[in-house]
């Protein structure tokens, strides 16, 4: 049985990329769907901003997903009183109907973490959009490390294999 090795940015067995890994039973490592995408920290420029969508075709209907992102907003705490980000993802159907909205765990006004939300694909789902949510924060949100992937385990953060080596666009 071929060894898959981690070279830091993608996950490779015989050559090629590989979706999930597993160890013990509990995944270790999700391929990032997120092409073109850097991990730099950036401020989330309204309270429902949106980060990317991507067509259900290169997902798959029924296909569980989790997407994930670092939340840092300690920096910031002194413009704040109160209040959290978060991670949410929609399934919208063609005529942009939201067949289903799932929100991640929220990150305090205080605090730094990683926020993940999952969800599976519906039936008739056109597109996924996946969204940083601030609640309360002024746009003092900045988030880093954005992360699609197949499962409902969010793992470490690594680029598409489509961006090893490529230059990337900002989040």
């Amino acid at each position: 049985m071929p060894t898959p090795t981690i070279n830091g940015r993608a996950c490779v067995v015989n050559g090629k990329p590989v979706d999930k890994v597993f160890s013990n039973g509990k995944q270790v490592y999700g391929r990032n769907l997120l092409v073109g995408i850097d991990k730099a920290v950036r401020k989330a420029t309204n309270w429902l901003y949106l980060l990317a969508t991507i067509p259900a075709k290169s997902i798959g209907i029924g296909q569980h997903l989790c997407f994930s992102a670092f939340i840092n907003n300690t920096p910031y705490v002194k413009y704040t009183l109160h209040g959290g980000s978060r991670c949410d993802i929609q399934a919208i159907d063609s005529s942009g109907n939201i067949l289903l909205e799932q929100h991640g765990n929220e990150i305090n006004f205080d605090a730094d973490g990683i926020s993940q939300v999952s969800i599976i694909v519906p039936d008739k789902t056109d597109s996924v959009s996946l969204f940083i949510f601030t609640n309360w924060m002024n746009m003092n949100t900045h988030y880093g490390y954005p992360k699609l992937e197949k499962g409902t385990v969010a793992t470490p953060w690594t680029p598409a294999p489509e961006d090893v080596g490529a230059v990337v666009r900002s989040a």
